[in-house]
Parts: C-alpha cells; structure tokens; sequence
C-alpha cells in the first residue's frame, strides 16, 4: 500500500487477532533493544563498522527487533508493506522472495511510486563538500556528462575516505564510540544507497525519456539537479509487477484501462478490468456543485473573496459537525486562514509533523473542527462523524509549469484530465468510509462545469448519480 497510515489500518483490521497478515515497515520504525534511545536503523548502521563479538553484536545478530520482524514478513504467507519500502528491499537487499499472488491496493499511484523512486537528485552544495565543482550546465548532455565522468567518481572516493575515516575511529579508540561511529555510519549508510541509485539511473538513462529540472537551493545560492523519468513502463516489471506470479491492482481512481495499462506498461490483453458501482447509497454521498467562480490562476484573486464567503455560509450550516476543505494550494489555504475568523479551522504548514499535528488534533477534539488542507486528498480515514462535510475550493489541476506534467501531456493526451480526476475523486472519498456513512461535498470552483462536460466519460460511472448541479 500507499503509506503506512493505510497499512496500520490493515494490521488493525486482518492481523491478528482477526487474522493472519504481518506487517514490516522501514528499521527507522523499530526501537533497538541495545541502545533503547536510538532506532535499530541507527544501530544496524553502527554494526556495519563495528568489532564482531561483544554483547552489542550479538543483539543485532540475533535480537534485532526489526531483523525479527523482516523475518516474521517474509516468512508468512500473508504479509503488508509500502511501497517505498518494497522497492527498496528488492532492489537493494534482495531478500523478499517473488510470491504467487500480490495485491497492490491504492494502485493509481503505482507509477508515482515507481517514479519517486527512480528519480535522482544531485546538489552543487554536495559536489562542492566532496571536492568538485558543479561547471554551468546548460543541456541534458553536459549534465549527464558531469555525473558519469566526475560526479560518479568523486561520490565513490568519497565513500572510501569516509570508510577508512570510520575504521581508524575504531581503531585509534580500540572501543566503540557511540556519537561519532552513529553520526559517521548514517552518513555512510546514506551516500552508499545514494551512490547505487546514481548507477542505476547511469544505467538505465534514456535522453529521450528522462527530465532534467535545474533550481536553486537555499544553500548558500546553489543549484540541484533533478532527474525524472517520463514514463516508467519499462522499469515496472523489474522492479514491481514481475516479482508475483499473479496480481490484483485496487483503487477507487483507476478511472480507464487503457491509461493506467500504459502507464505501467501492461498488455491489456493481459489483464482483466473490473468497474464495480458504490456499495454505498447515492443519499448519503451528495456531491453539490455550487460555483462561487474561476479559480483559475488568471481568476483566482477576484474569485476568493466570493469562495470565502460561501465558506462561511457552509461552515454554519455545518456548525455543529466536523469537516475538510481540501484547497490544493497554500495560496488558497492562507486566504482562508486570513481572511475567515473561525476557531473551527485547522491549518497546518507544508511540514509532515505539522501535517500530522493538525490530522491528529482533528481526529481527537470534541469540537467540530474543520481541516483546511492541500495535502489532505488521499490516505486519511474520516468516517462517520469525523467528516459530515467536505468542500473543493479548486479544481486540482497539476501545475503546467512542471517540465514533468508538460512532457507527459504531451506523450499521452489523456494524461493531464486523469490525473485531476484521479485527485477530485480521492478528495471526494475521504469522508464517506462505510455504508451507514454520510458526507454533503461541495464543490465551488465555476471552472468544474467545464472540465466535467469535457472529460465527463472519464469519469466513474456512480460519480454522475451523485453529482447535483
């Protein structure tokens, strides 16, 4: 699955005691049982450099707890994990056997998962620290020509002279020292998995299907150099749907066969589409247009005083229950911040832990708090009265000023409507979660009508029953 908020719901719902499934997550989730203030990931990093023999030794040998708990995963026949996670294991470690039979649930975001992955970020700033200097790079062929004759080489030296670094701090202190080894073995562990996603971008490299992205950083004015690939199909087998003998791919937004076949380079005479209707009754999930006007870039300044002001009618016609207003930009999120004065709302900054804060504070207050997000799309569980409303301030178009999106539009024509309705629809599910759930959505961007009538037969079947204009 996605994320492991989503794989704790399945422990939760098949692990035991209602079922069988075991669950592994990354060794940064587990405690060591050694040194009790640091993770097994920081103690398994120390191992690497450390005397054999010795008590520290023996429990990362034989008492790890993430060492058991990898085992425990791979040895049932029912087990859980990310996909961040999996990748890397297979790729990497090489430890998780093929299975017959692998269920990818969320698998609209397969290939986001598999691109996020193969990705390659590479900094000014870094080159600088390890001795080379970044020269003005202003095509795909210089850069690539950097990496492979001077970024490559001096990464490697500087992992050796960080290995020999480590080992004499062991021998000149002839015991472990804790601080320095842990600080030293992280920054190790970290270029060594670097420096074999650098080879395999080396090797898999295709001008023609790969985008270079230059920026500038905040360190000290520097560049970054962002490689992504465009489409992915020809790295999906190896790295995901070749490790099972059968798969079943699940998701509320697969939306078209034909489209999320190609993107992970499936033949669609290989695989079998089913379209199931909501097991939920059409009363219970209103989806309300209401448009308030455009919220498109042009637009967006005139039309947010007037969504502002349906917010407030909503959000006291829903007084008394709590809610979502899914903004899809920070720009819409700080209006609504500024502009409406309601204890009720909770913002939160592009931060994880912030994110989190604000999820948590939602799902625990007896009061009927509403989320003001633009990151609150997928993943999140807000059933039953968790969410009695839930407002769309914008149509959730990709920025067309990413390289990425522009090149895959262009590839495929389909690509930039099913995207959005991939996201409008994963928006609409957070909130009705059962069959005895209910949830009134609004959406009030004027510029929905359009996209709908235009984009309207890749649509789920079920969204044209709900949907009131």
């Amino acid at each position: 699955t996605t994320q492991k908020i989503l794989q704790s719901q399945y422990i939760r719902d098949f692990g035991i005691p209602h079922g069988n499934l075991v669950e592994i997550k990354s060794s940064e989730n587990y405690q060591c049982t050694f040194f009790k203030q640091q993770t097994c990931a920081e103690s398994r990093r120390m191992l690497k450099f450390s005397p054999r023999g010795g008590k520290f030794f023996d429990c990362c040998m034989n008492n790890c707890v993430y060492k058991q708990a990898k085992s425990a995963f791979i040895a049932s026949p029912e087990s859980i994990t990310n996909y961040s996670y999996f990748l890397s294991e297979t790729v990497y470690a090489g430890k998780i056997k093929p299975r017959n039979l692998m269920i990818m649930d969320e698998c609209h975001n397969v290939s986001d998962e598999i691109s996020k992955f193969s990705e390659v970020t590479l900094s000014e700033f870094f080159a600088n620290s390890i001795g080379i200097n970044m020269p003005e790079l202003k095509t795909d062929r210089q850069a690539m020509k950097w990496v492979i004759d001077e970024y490559k080489f001096a990464l490697v030296r500087y992992i050796e002279g960080l290995e020999k670094i480590i080992k004499d701090v062991l021998e000149f202190k002839n015991k472990m020292n804790e601080n320095e080894l842990k600080k030293l073995s992280s920054k190790h562990d970290k270029l060594d998995k670097h420096i074999c996603k650098v080879n395999r971008f080396i090797d898999t490299y295709d001008k023609d299907n790969w985008v270079l992205n230059i920026s500038l950083t905040k360190e000290k004015n520097t560049r970054k150099l962002e490689f992504t690939p465009i489409d992915i199909s020809p790295y999906a087998n190896d790295l995901l749907l070749g490790l099972s003998a059968h798969s079943i791919m699940m998701s509320a937004t697969v939306l078209d066969k034909t489209a999320h076949c190609g993107l992970l380079g499936i033949k669609e005479e290989d695989a079998e589409y089913l379209d199931l209707p909501s097991p939920f009754p059409l009363e219970n999930r209103p989806v309300i247009y209401a448009p308030v006007g455009q919220m498109t870039m042009n637009n967006i300044d005139k039309s947010l005083p007037k969504m502002a002001e349906a917010i407030k009618v909503l959000l006291e016609h829903h007084k008394t229950e709590k809610g979502v207003i899914h903004t899809w930009s920070y720009k819409i999120s700080n209006y609504i911040r500024y502009n409406i004065r309601d204890k009720r709302l909770l913002f939160h900054e592009p931060e994880s832990t912030s994110r989190n804060l604000a999820l948590e504070q939602h799902l625990t207050s007896k009061e009927p708090t509403v989320l003001v997000s633009p990151s609150m799309t997928e993943g999140i569980d807000l059933y039953d009265d968790l969410s009695r409303f839930q407002i769309l301030a914008k149509v959730p178009y990709k920025s067309l000023g990413d390289k990425v999106t522009r090149k895959k539009m262009h590839r495929w024509k389909w690509y930039y409507p099913y995207t959005t309705i991939k996201t409008i629809i994963q928006s609409i599910g957070r909130s009705v979660r059962n069959e005895n759930d209910y949830c009134s959505t609004y959406i009030l961007d004027e510029n929905f009508d359009y996209f709908y009538n235009k984009n309207k037969n890749m649509f789920p079947s079920w969204f044209h029953k709900t949907l009131q204009k």
